[in-house]
Order: structure tokens, then C-alpha cells, then sequence
């Protein structure tokens, strides 16, 4: 999102309202964690010294505009970001309300998702961290003249997102594993409202009877079961597979990847967000080309 110019320092209580509702707007997104209204105006005035007045204006119009809304959760209310109106959450990739009818770039992948409990509405960090390191993990096997993924098997998909995800980005055989029927519900929903994923098989299919080989692997999940998994992982990657993984903090991250790298799988691509993690796992290929424009702008190739 951007609303317009940003100044730094002590003009700070002088700052146009577009200014402000850009600092507001960032906060929410970039916080760790859900922010009540009361928290947002102190924060805001307090670290940028902008008038408790101008923040509650900021705020009120950032909801009006539906860039921002009120989410209740055992009686108490946040702020969180708006899906009533597109959202950018990616180079390529935008979250739209169902049955949206809105112009789109050409350039853009839109993905319908229902509002719903299951993980992965688009809002978390970890959701935005995961869309993102599908991108570069296709652009990674472009420039590195890699066969194009095909299959994808997902683990814990919630609300199905990156499988979806992953069937606009071209993959053609794709399993959204999750144990929670909620869960498994609501990704066919979503399946349903994205015609580009209409192949996408949604299962509780335990681990153990899956015997073959994926392109591509993908776990949005916390530190323990990550750690688990990687044997299993590992052992179930084509020659050329990688891992799209996110769900561990900042302060995880060295031990998921020396976890990983026990399995022979190192970090291609990595990113943080509001003290979030995302990567992408799997064994360096030489380049095949230094300048690719397929390449996302924020790509970090660890080569």
C-alpha cells in the first residue's frame, strides 16, 4: 500500500494525513502482533510524536476506505489489514473477496480467498513470507535452467492459500494435506473460488503413504514440527526439489537450517517480516543465467 509522502523527523506532528495513514497502515502489517485500536494511536504518537488526534483520524479513514477493519476475538477488538478490497501481499500475487470483478494488471495473480478460522487468510506475516518465497522459488529454477516444478504436495494447508498459490504459478500436480476437517473445508471452498486451481487434491492422507517424489514441498508450520519433518522432507524431495518453509521466528532460524542442513539442504532464499521467517531449502544449483528478469525485485539468492 501507498498512500503518499513520508517525512522523517521532529516535523513529524506536522505530517500530511496520507503520511500518517501510511505509518498506521505499516504498523499494523508489520507488527508482531494484533494491535488494538488504543495500542496503535499510543504507539503511533509516541514513537513518531504524531497528535493522538491525527493517528484516531488516520485510523477512522483507513477503515471507512476498507484498508483496515475491526476483527473481534473472545470479546476484545483488533485491527487488522482489509481483504474486502484487493491486497497486494507479493510481487506477483493479490488476495481478492470472493467473487471480485475488479480490474487487475496483467501482471498480477489474483487469489480469491472466503473469509474463514483456518490458518493463511493472507494477514499473517508468515502467509505473505510464504506467497513470496513461492515466487522466487520459481524464478530460482528459471534462472537456474531447472526443469519447472510439477508436483507439490503442501502440508498443513489451512485455508488452502499457497497450494493455490503454487497452481497459478504453473505446478499441475498439487496435494493440500491437513488433519483438521475445518480445515480441509474450507481450502476446497477456496479451491472452488480459484478456477486456475481446480486440480489441487485436498486430503488428510497421513505421511507415511506418500512414497514418491516432489518438486516442491511446502510447510507453513511452527519450530517442532518443521524439526520433525525434515527427515521425512529430505527423503521425499526430487533430485532438484526444494522446501518453501516459514512459521519459525527470527531467533529459530539457525536451528531449522543446521536441523536442515543435517539432511544435505541449504538456504536458497530468505526473508524476515515483523520477526517472522521464510526460506527456501534445497541444494544450490550452479547459475544458468546472472541476469534474469523473471527474478522478483527482493529476491536474495544465497548461492
Amino acid at each position: 500500500m501507498s498512500l503518499g509522502g513520508r517525512r522523517n523527523g521532529a516535523d513529524d506532528a506536522h505530517l500530511p494525513l496520507d503520511a500518517i495513514k501510511q505509518r498506521v497502515h505499516d504498523k499494523v502489517a508489520g507488527s508482531r502482533r494484533r494491535l488494538t485500536f488504543k495500542d496503535l494511536e499510543r504507539q503511533i504518537s509516541a514513537i513518531d510524536g504524531v497528535p493522538k488526534p491525527l493517528v484516531r483520524t488516520a485510523i477512522r479513514s483507513l477503515i471507512e476506505a476498507g484498508i483496515l477493519e475491526y476483527r473481534y476475538t473472545f470479546g476484545q477488538s483488533y485491527i487488522e489489514l482489509s481483504f474486502r478490497n484487493p491486497v497486494h501481499v507479493s510481487n506477483l500475487f493479490t488476495i481478492v473477496p470472493p467473487g471480485y470483478s475488479g480490474k487487475m494488471s496483467p501482471h498480477r495473480l489474483p487469489i480469491a480467498i472466503a473469509p474463514g478460522v483456518s490458518f493463511g487468510s493472507g494477514r499473517h506475516p508468515t502467509s505473505r513470507l510464504s506467497l513470496q518465497a513461492l515466487e522466487s522459488a520459481w524464478a530460482y529454477r528459471t534462472s537456474h535452467g531447472m526443469p519447472a516444478v510439477q508436483s507439490v504436495l503442501d502440508i498443513g494447508t489451512g485455508s488452502g492459500i499457497l497450494a493455490i498459490a503454487a497452481s497459478c504459478l504453473g505446478a499441475s500436480t498439487i496435494t493440500a494435506l491437513d488433519i483438521d476437517a475445518c480445515a480441509r473445508s474450507e481450502a476446497r471452498l477456496n479451491i472452488g473460488l480459484n478456477q486456475e486451481a481446480q486440480g489441487v487434491q485436498v486430503s488428510d492422507r497421513p505421511l507415511s503413504s506418500f512414497n514418491g517424489r516432489f518438486d516442491l514441498v511446502i510447510a507453513n508450520l511452527r519450530l517442532p514440527t518443521l524439526v520433525t519433518l525434515s527427515g521425512w522432507v529430505a527423503s521425499h524431495l526430487a533430485p532438484s526439489g526444494c522446501l518453501v518453509v516459514s512459521g519459525f521466528r527470527d531467533e529459530e532460524q539457525d536451528r531449522l537450517f543446521a536441523c536442515y542442513a543435517d539432511q544435505g539442504l541449504q538456504p536458497l532464499w530468505q526473508k524476515a517480516l515483523a520477526g517472522w521467517g521464510a526460506a527456501i531449502l534445497g541444494v544450490p544449483a550452479s547459475p544458468a543465467t546472472k541476469d534474469d528478469p523473471s527474478l522478483p525485485a527482493d529476491h536474495s539468492f544465497c548461492l
